[in-house]
């Protein structure tokens, strides 16, 4: 069956990736939202990956257009869930999305049938979602890499996938210099604009983690009509709980939200009275 990957590429963040794979052979067609609306039909299979929110879909009107929806995620399941899905393949101990198409890849026996291409793909997902083998990380986890690398993963080109620009270093770096500790969180609060501003946020929100004390981090950054903030933690702190009472949502230790209609300051006391709220209840 022809098959289409449909993203919105001005938004979208693995532009590494996606470059990638339309210079392989055998790579998938690439299409936007509003030319796959166009061709949807009653017969049309899709399949939504990493999330059941209906709030946060690629494209909501593309959803309610599709017959026959599948949905395959890890994340912890919240009330707008996509409640109409022929298939709701939900595992929340998973470590990530890719680790569980992996799984369904094995199951299929498909192994001389995946491009390396592909399997580069879904080894990144894995090591994005759990920080490098780090994070949620199980049993399942290193055998689904393990199987990657057995049909063609390649760890080096993996590795590039990451890779960043100097200018992009020098403004993580920015974004890391600017923070501040308040309990156990280090809060990054930037007016910085920059089309790779989404990116640099959560680098640097990883990056913070890495300060001696500091359980999660927020990185706080300009966004269309207001200021987008992404979260992540160690696992002692629920993230994805703070997040949710912004708006927001995403996992227990990576989770990010939007908040419209506010300056940087009002952003920033938002996310305080939230995290003391948090501190309150624990």
């Amino acid at each position: 069956k022809p098959a289409y990957v449909v993203v919105n590429q001005q938004s979208c963040l693995a532009t590494q990736l996606i470059d990638r794979m339309q210079q392989c052979p055998d790579g998938p067609k690439f299409m936007e939202p509003v030319d796959a609306l166009a061709q949807v039909t009653d017969n049309s299979l899709l399949i939504v990956v990493d999330t059941h929110n209906k709030d946060i879909l690629e494209s909501v009107d593309l959803y309610h257009a599709a017959r026959y929806v599948i949905v395959i995620d890890h994340h912890r399941k919240n009330v707008n869930f996509i409640e109409n899905a022929v298939i709701f393949h939900h595992e929340p101990y998973a470590s990530s999305a890719s680790e569980m198409v992996t799984e369904i890849i094995q199951y299929f026996r498909l192994d001389t049938e995946v491009s390396s291409a592909y399997a580069d793909a879904l080894l990144a997902g894995i090591m994005l979602d759990t920080k490098n083998f780090v994070m949620r990380t199980g049993v399942r986890t290193f055998e689904a890499a393990a199987y990657l690398r057995k049909i063609g993963a390649d760890t080096i080109q993996v590795k590039s996938l990451f890779s960043s620009t100097i200018s992009m270093y020098q403004m993580r770096s920015q974004i890391v210099a600017h923070a501040e500790i308040y309990h156990k969180s280090a809060i990054s609060a930037v007016k910085m604009q920059d089309a790779d501003t989404r990116v640099l946020a959560a680098q640097a929100a990883d990056e913070l983690l890495s300060i001696q004390g500091v359980e999660a981090s927020f990185v706080l950054f300009p966004d269309q009509n207001g200021f987008s903030i992404s979260a992540r933690s160690l696992g002692g702190m629920n993230v994805q709980l703070i997040m949710e009472e912004l708006g927001g949502g995403g996992h227990q230790t990576m989770a990010a939200t939007q908040i419209a209609g506010v300056t940087l300051q009002e952003a920033k006391e938002r996310l305080l009275q939230v995290l003391e709220a948090y501190e309150e209840k624990k």
